[in-house]
Parts: structure tokens; sequence; C-alpha cells
């Protein structure tokens, strides 16, 4: 079915210039009442996203990783610098949990956001099964997440983030609670539908080998506060293969390389 589903996707959309993200110089704090202290997770980050880019961040729990996400998905406010995103519609965001509401089916779950928007009932039908046959959901569109697995669950949690065709995608380490094999799968699929739709995404990870296998470039953070400590453009060619890029010399150099910065950001 899913080589099926695959071969009635469009080509992916040609990319387009100019950056998605610009975040300069971002510094952000917070204070704990009870302590009377400040604690600041992020200082002084500056990166951009050009269009239609897949970039990763990386760095140790606590670095300020999510809290960066989250300031670009307007959640938190930064305390210093500026953030800008160039376009015309808000965010979407995948969580490291799968959101889906347990009363709805998957269907009624991915047509959630058009809803809510007021969407004419026969354009939300026919977006959403758009979603399921991008995200390989066809056959479970009348499943209630209960009979899901979690890696289902997330690929839900996809379809209803792209479902309204916003132009950046923000995922707060949405494979961390799976198993290493439908990590794989998920890897792949998402690959998939990056490339199919040209998306911008930003993406959060502890894995160096997940950040490797999906990303244009990989950020590297150190440890709170968290601060930039390295920039990698990732070199392998697209459409990427997540088994057989593990044969390529090359990634494990990476692989070495991003986790070196990772145990000595005083020395990057």
């Amino acid at each position: 079915m899913m080589q099926a589903a695959q071969e009635k996707l469009p080509p992916a959309p040609a990319k387009s210039a100019g950056a998605a993200i610009e975040v300069n110089h971002l510094t952000k704090a917070f204070y704990d009442s009870q302590d009377d202290r400040v604690t600041v997770a992020v200082s002084d980050v500056s990166f951009k996203v050009e269009r239609g880019e897949f970039v990763c961040i990386v760095g140790p729990s606590g670095c300020g990783k999510t809290t960066v996400l989250r300031i670009l998905a307007g959640l938190e406010d930064e305390l210093n610098g500026t953030v800008k995103l160039h376009s015309s519609t808000p965010p979407a965001m995948v969580f490291q949990e799968a959101s889906v509401l347990p009363w709805l089916t998957v269907s009624q779950n991915i047509a959630f956001p058009l809803s809510l928007k007021g969407t004419p009932r026969s354009q939300q039908a026919e977006r959403v099964r758009e979603m399921l046959t991008l995200t390989g959901l066809t056959e479970f569109a009348s499943a209630l997440p209960h009979q899901l697995s979690g890696g289902m669950k997330q690929r839900v949690s996809v379809a209803r983030a792209l479902v309204d065709d916003r132009d950046i995608l923000l995922m707060d380490e949405p494979f961390g609670a799976l198993d290493e094999q439908t990590r794989l799968v998920l890897q792949q699929e998402l690959l998939r539908i990056w490339e199919t739709t040209g998306k911008t995404v930003v993406f959060i990870t502890h894995s160096v080998d997940e950040a490797l296998t999906l990303a244009d470039r990989v950020l590297v953070m150190s440890p709170r506060p968290g601060r930039l400590v390295a920039d990698m453009r990732v070199p392998f060619e697209r459409p990427r293969d997540v088994v057989e890029m593990r044969r390529d010399k090359r990634f494990w150099d990476m692989t070495y390389e991003v986790w070196r910065l990772l145990a000595s950001p005083a020395e990057a």
C-alpha cells in the first residue's frame, strides 16, 4: 500500500530563495520566584534557515533547544535579540508525545485544525484524503488512537501539522519515545514527506545519527546557557536511504565530530 501511495504523490516543489527564519542574538532567561534566581537558558544564539531547508538542532539536555523552538512557535517570548519568520502563516508544531485527541478518529484528528478555521466540510475531506495518502494512514482513517501504535500516532500528528499547509514545520523530538526500528521507519517517511512538500523544517533531537540522517545542516548547542558552537552542513545527497547512509564513512566521521563538540563544547 505504501508504494502505491507514494506513486500518487506530486513531485516536490522547487525550493524558494531567501531565509524563512532569522534568529539574531537570541537570549532567554527564566525567573524562579521561589529561589529568587534567574536561569539563563539560551545565550546569544544566531542562525538562519533558508526556505525549504531541513535544519536539526542537537545538544545536551537542558541546553535550551526546546526553548528556541518554543520561541519560534510563539509559545515563549525572547528576552533579548530578534526572531523573524518570513511566512504568511504561523508555524506548525509537532511535539515529542503524540498529541492526538483520543475521542476522535484519525481522519477527525487530522481535520481538527481545518474545523477550527471553519473550512467547508468538502474541502476538509479532500485535504484529509491527501494527508492520509501522504502519511500512509489511509487504511486507518476510521481508527481511534487507542487502536494505533506509537509510530502511527506520530504520523497522525505530522499529518495534522501539515493539513492546513503552513510553510514552517517545527518538530520537538517527535521520535524520541519510539523504539529504534520505528524511528528509522519514520525518519525515512519524514524525509519522503519533506521532499514531497518542500516545507521549511526545524527539528530538535538528542540523536546525532538522526540529525545527520535528516538534515541539510546540523546546529550544535553547548550546555546551559545554550550557545551555538557549530553550524555543520551535511554533505549527503538526496534522496537518502536511512539504512544505506550508515555504510558511508563520512556519516561516521561526522558523527564523531558532532559528539566531540558535544563532549567538549568549551573547545569549539
